[in-house]
């Protein structure tokens, strides 16, 4: 049988395998929204760390970070600024666990509109989040369609793939919500990061039997066209030191406050996981990343030929050494890795943006704040609805395809998200934050963000998303100097979670107090 049929029938089973995991916990999920969104707040450590680390990586680290170091030098390694985010979402990320703990949080919009009393910036941040969410959901399944195309040679075309991922992740997602999520990506990960080996490994020994890398090396040298891949900056001259800084922001500050993050730190069981995400989260970066770079940066200069990169399109490196350079076993393999990174990333942002529309947006609006009981049940039936809606919409990008793969995460969507970044920052460590300096300071980051990406040219060479967030950070903070934040507020949001973090005590959750009070009558 023809190889090409038997990879073909590997992804058939692959997709119903993936189907068949979500609809699995289809019951437990459909109890009510705590169970769906968050999976009873009761992932383990392992699992948080797998399922954030290949959340953040997506199909961007995969398939778009190698095709843009051949493109533009190993200078875009500097989008693994997001390193740190370790660090962050450990020291964030606690802070945000015990609010979530204390008070119920589930979403960015929960804490944000809480915070800084005001339900009209709460509707601000989730509209914002919701709208951006989008093209980077897009990103995942462009990089699924163009792969699976290349790797099929073209008998599974990219509207059919695209089709077929945006199916598999929509039935994950609503067969079992956070819960598959979480545990697929655990998979996923194991499965990523155990096929990147195999790819570089297979690709070493194959191509340069007798000085390995070294020998690849001095073939990219000796090319004058490909020797400023190993240089800084690349071969289009772009990654100086402000292209670096502008990758590395990107990359790193807007990683935490990304919202399948963010709401990552109220799933955890207990603090344990935190003291682990510090050290654990800057280590899978360097270890996933390092065969990236060298799968980028070295492999692929030194095997593809430049016809094949003409024929197939730059953003295709990757599918083309892994299909037209190895076996269809390799072939095989390497497409599971894309759509492990890509589904794991498109069925984790699909949720956030479900989640916040539904609770922050629908529930909220027309039964909280009008004192009307809901049906829990009912959350998640329109949670899982609005992911269908959500999915529509993402096929609309997808089918117009208007940008190159990291364009939809640099451009699109990173620099939005991460003007909440001062607002949360602000929020969890400063008392004099207040709702008029985080309007002031959101509000004008995306005005300039919106500027500077579709209308004018950003000034000076630096990204958008260093101005905006130098805009919204001074205004925040100016405006709240002159503004006051309510005592209450202070008291709840940072002294109440200061006294606990300093005092060592665990917090209690809302959920445990409610049942506390009911086994004692």
């Amino acid at each position: 049988m023809n190889p090409t049929i038997w990879i073909i029938l590997g992804i058939g089973i692959y997709a119903i395998f993936i189907i068949a995991h979500g609809f699995g916990s289809f019951k437990s999920t459909s109890k009510d929204s705590e169970s769906f969104f968050m999976a009873g707040r009761g992932i383990n450590p392992f699992v948080l760390l797998c399922t954030t680390a290949i959340s953040v990586f997506s199909a961007l680290a995969f398939y778009g970070v190698p095709a843009s170091i051949y493109r533009d030098g190993i200078g875009f390694f500097s989008n693994t600024g997001g390193m740190i985010a370790g660090l962050m979402f450990a020291a964030i990320g606690y802070r945000l666990w015990l609010l979530g703990k204390e008070y119920g949080f589930s979403t960015p919009v929960d804490f944000l509109r809480s915070r800084y009393y005001s339900e009209s910036y709460g509707v601000l941040i989730a509209i914002v989040l919701i709208l951006f969410i989008v093209p980077y959901v897009a990103m995942q399944l462009v990089a699924i369609g163009d792969a699976t195309e290349i790797t099929t040679k073209g008998m599974v075309p990219y509207i059919v793939a695209v089709a077929i991922g945006t199916i598999v992740v929509s039935l994950h997602i609503i067969g079992g919500g956070m819960k598959s999520v979480a545990w697929m990506d655990t998979f996923h990960f194991i499965l990523g990061a155990g096929t990147l080996i195999v790819l570089c490994v297979y690709l070493v020994t194959t191509y340069f039997p007798d000085g390995g890398l070294a020998e690849a090396v001095a073939k990219i040298n000796a090319d004058p066209s490909l020797a400023p891949i190993l240089s800084h900056p690349g071969p289009r001259g772009i990654y100086d030191w402000k292209g670096t800084l502008n990758n590395a922001l990107a990359g790193a500050v807007a990683t935490v406050v990304w919202p399948h993050i963010f709401m990552r730190t109220f799933i955890a069981a207990n603090k344990d996981n935190f003291k682990m995400m510090s050290w654990a989260m800057p280590l899978s970066y360097v270890f996933v990343y390092g065969f990236i770079v060298i799968l980028g940066a070295l492999i692929i200069p030194a095997v593809v030929s430049s016809s094949d990169i003409s024929q197939y399109g730059m953003d295709n490196v990757v599918s083309i050494v892994s299909t037209q350079y190895a076996s269809p076993f390799i072939s095989f393999i390497s497409l599971l890795c894309l759509f492990a990174f890509g589904v794991s990333t498109a069925d984790s942002m699909l949720l956030s943006a479900s989640a916040i529309g539904s609770r922050d947006l629908y529930v909220r609006h027309k039964y909280e704040l009008r004192n009307k009981a809901i049906d829990p049940k009912k959350v998640v039936t329109f949670g899982r609805i609005l992911l269908l809606i959500l999915m529509i919409l993402t096929l609309v990008v997808v089918a117009v395809k208007p940008a190159v793969i990291t364009d939809y995460a640099y451009k699109l969507s990173s620099p939005f998200f991460a003007q909440i970044l001062p607002a949360t920052l602000g929020g969890l460590f400063w008392k004099k934050g207040t709702k008029e300096g985080a309007w002031a300071g959101t509000v004008s980051g995306l005005i300039i963000t919106i500027l500077f990406t579709f209308f004018i040219k950003s000034p000076l060479g630096f990204s958008p998303i260093i101005w905006a967030l130098l805009i919204n950070s001074s205004l925040y903070y100016g405006v709240s100097m002159v503004t006051k934040v309510p005592d209450e507020i202070v008291t709840k949001y940072i002294t109440r979670i200061e006294s606990i973090i300093y005092s060592g005590s665990e917090v209690s959750s809302s959920v445990d107090r409610t049942l506390t009070k009911l086994n004692s009558r």
